[in-house]
């Protein structure tokens, strides 16, 4: 009879050696989040005539904001949020900091309850999404009536928020395919 211990076993999960390379591409690999919403609020600056251009520019941020805090928050950490909310308001046309504030908030409540989050269904966590994007699509609608000193139409804002709603599906696919392949920092 022979001993289960006596015979080499081979590690599956074997760490890589740590090298210059290896870190390089982790770090490339974490941040491809945040270099996603910094290339398209670029390229959606761009004057393309997109009908919903700007719109579009908010909404790819907030559900790539939503999706990575509470996904993967080491791919989507608060700093990263901060700089990823500067670049699309420099690149955005909209009141001063309403979008910063927007991320950073939508980052809150995503990283706080990421693991309540990641037990719910689909569509429980695009409820939630929903409800969190007409918030900020109707604060941004508030400010620019109050920098207007003059009630605006809402129209505006329902199509941000309506837009931000109905990219998140597509984007969480996008998403999720990403992080199995492409954006894991922990992938060999």
């Amino acid at each position: 009879m022979v001993a289960e211990n006596s015979t080499p076993h081979l590690h599956s999960a074997v760490e890589p050696k740590q090298t210059f390379r290896r870190a390089l591409d982790m770090a490339a690999r974490a941040a491809m989040p945040s270099l996603f919403i910094m290339f398209s609020a670029i390229l959606l600056s761009a004057p393309f005539g997109i009908p919903g251009q700007a719109q579009l520019q908010f909404g790819i941020a907030m559900c790539t904001v939503w999706f990575w805090a509470y996904s993967r928050p080491r791919s989507m950490p608060a700093l990263a949020v901060f700089l990823c909310g500067l670049v699309v308001e420099i690149f955005s046309f909209g009141p001063p900091g309403t979008v910063l504030l927007s991320l950073l908030v939508i980052y809150g409540v995503s990283h706080h309850w990421r693991y309540g989050l990641s037990r719910l269904g689909f569509i429980a966590g695009w409820l939630i999404f929903s409800i969190l994007a007409v918030l900020a699509s109707f604060f941004q609608w508030a400010l620019v009536c109050l920098h207007a000193v003059a009630l605006l139409s809402p129209v505006p804002g329902l199509f941000q928020a309506a837009l931000t709603i109905g990219i998140y599906p597509s984007l969480t696919a996008l998403f999720v395919w990403g992080r199995r392949t492409f954006a894991n920092p922990d992938q060999a």
